[in-house]
């Protein structure tokens, strides 16, 4: 049976993907410091030999309003530093196939998150590593705090205020990627044996506002939507660098949504 080693697997992406390794059969050793302070990727000892794959997801990382909150600058340079010195420096020591989960913010050299991003690319690639660049992750219903996501925030607000108040005018432009289509872009990743580079994306290929995020959740709750004043980031001009062989997304944005609704709906009826 094949042995994996998830660190960060308690986190947006982690979980879901962790899942989908046992659904396919195989073993998963969950490593994450939302399960104890003692796992804490900064400063443990890993011994990867009783492990044939190793999946690095852990990041300090979130929405939007987290990642370029100019006052969270600092202490995410510091935190993601720390994480990816340790951990990349005993893969690198350890020589264990391995997967390091990156962005398409790379391309933002003005965020610590791009540009931290863009150095674990780096230091993959010349350890021997695969990388893949996740665009706009969306398909799990996150708790309601700082570090959420757009498509959980606008479903909440919609659900239980019956209006959706944005925080920008809504014209940035997105690609987004469901949880379950990521989960089998990462396998892949460390399936296939001939690879061509070192780095793929994993994206829907296809552009969308986040005003129209806003107008679909709308049309499946029918909360009014008010338009903010402040333009929104837009990170249009990332270019997708080229999918990994034979994967292609799966779940549509329609189906995705729909469903993190209806998550919603049932979850505030128990609470």
């Amino acid at each position: 049976m094949i042995k994996n080693l998830v660190i960060g697997s308690e986190g947006f992406i982690g979980k879901p993907f962790c899942s989908f390794l046992e659904e396919k059969g195989e073993e998963v050793a969950r490593f994450d410091i939302k399960r104890s302070k003692r796992e804490d990727g900064r400063f443990f000892k890993f011994n990867f030999k009783n492990f044939d794959r190793v999946y690095f997801l852990a990041w300090d990382v979130g929405g939007s309003k987290y990642l370029y909150d100019a006052k969270l600058q600092l202490s995410q340079l510091k935190w993601n530093l720390e994480l990816m010195t340790t951990i990349l420096g005993q893969l690198e020591k350890q020589k264990k196939p391995f997967l390091f989960v990156s962005s398409q913010l790379v391309e933002e050299f003005d965020t610590v998150y791009g540009a931290t991003k863009a150095l674990g690319e780096v230091w993959t690639k010349e350890i021997g590593g695969v990388c893949v660049r996740v665009w706009n992750a969306y398909g799990v219903l996150e708790e309601k705090n700082i570090k959420s996501h757009v498509i959980s925030d606008f479903t909440y607000q919609a659900l239980e205020r019956g209006k959706i108040k944005m925080m920008t005018n809504g014209e940035e432009w997105r690609q987004f990627t469901h949880v379950e289509d990521l989960s089998r872009a990462f396998y892949m990743a460390l399936n296939t044996k001939k690879l061509r580079r070192s780095v793929y994306d994993a994206s829907s290929y296809e552009w969308i506002r986040i005003i129209d995020i806003a107008e679909i959740i709308s049309g499946l709750t029918g909360a009014k939507i008010t338009i903010g004043k402040v333009k929104g980031h837009d990170p249009s001009l990332a270019v997708n660098i080229g999918r990994i062989p034979g994967w292609l997304p799966q779940v549509s944005l329609q189906e995705g949504i729909k469903a993190m609704v209806d998550e919603a709906r049932k979850k505030l009826i128990n609470d």
